[in-house]
Order: structure tokens, then sequence, then C-alpha cells
């Protein structure tokens, strides 16, 4: 029987310096969830001054939640599904939680995307350039990152503070 999979889609999220850029925080007791994969996504649409952003994709654990969050609704693959009982899909918001862990460092230029120049913008444009967290790979010996009770993962942006994001996370429920 195939998976209960949600992509959870995070639209023009404004990049901010120390900000959650996208997160699922899971807090049922008895249902995980499993995160498969994160992208980005350019969406600055018109000319900006663009920085060089730090995002990380982190893990929390111990009683992680976000306050004052900016709640999306995330999207079933198959509407037949039922989605997560009590979980969280969010940006923005002060991040609380014991920080398990760093699995990515990506570095993203904020300027809008220019197709016809092919630089670093443009090439963020392009799947799979834009996946930064996939552990669907095919080596059926990886797991994907395993969110219990009151854990979260997440996107967060370090430096830099211009331009528009996307962000996706494709998620199943066990």
């Amino acid at each position: 029987m195939a998976l209960v999979t949600l992509t959870g889609y995070y639209a023009g999220v404004v990049f901010a310096v120390a900000k959650n850029m996208a997160a699922h925080n899971q807090l049922h007791a008895t249902e995980i969830s499993k995160v498969w994969r994160c992208g980005v996504a350019n969406s600055q649409t018109v000319a900006v001054t663009g920085v060089l952003c730090q995002l990380e994709v982190r893990k929390y654990i111990t009683n992680a939640s976000l306050t004052t969050p900016t709640a999306i609704t995330p999207t079933l693959h198959d509407t037949a599904d039922t989605g997560f009982t009590n979980a969280v899909w969010a940006h923005a918001g002060t991040i609380v939680g014991t920080l398990a862990g760093i699995f990515r460092r990506v570095f993203w230029s904020s300027d809008e995307a220019a197709i016809s120049t092919g630089t670093l913008d443009e090439l963020e444009t392009f799947v799979p350039l834009n996946t930064i967290f996939d552990a669907g790979y095919g080596d059926t010996n990886v797991k994907p990152m395993t969110i219990r009770q009151n854990q979260m993962f997440l996107l967060a942006n370090n430096a830099g503070a211009a331009g528009l994001l996307d962000t996706w996370m494709e998620v199943t429920k066990e």
C-alpha cells in the first residue's frame, strides 16, 4: 500500500536574517512524519538588488515548536487520503526547541532570475539543481528524515535579506 504523501509549498516567502523559511512540525503522539525531499525556487519576478543568502536544512527535537508562524496548507497527493491529525506547516515565527543538527548548508543568490543570462540566479530555478535535501535517491538503506512528536524539520535563512523564495517539502505520514 502506498504511503500518504503530502507536499507543503511555501510560496513567495520574504527573506529575512534568522528566519524560518519553511517548517514541518509534528505534534501528534503516534503519527510519524518522514521528510523525503526539500527544494527551493527563486520566485523574485521583479528587479531586486540581490544578496548572498545562507540557508540551512535543520532538525529540531525536544519540544520543538514555532511561536506566531504563518501557516500554509499542504496538498495531499491522493485526495482520498487523510492528512496529519496535528502537524504545523508554516514559515516565519520564532523557532523553539533543541537543534539536533544541520543537515545541509547552501548559499543562495536572491537576485531575480533572468533566464537569458544563465548565471547562478537562473540555475537555481532548475530541478534537480534546486533540490537541497533528497533521501529518496534509490538507496533503500538510507532512511528519510524522521520527525516524531514535538520535533521539526525546517529551512532557515541565516544571512542575507533580499528577494522572495519558494520552498517545497515532500512528506509521508506513518
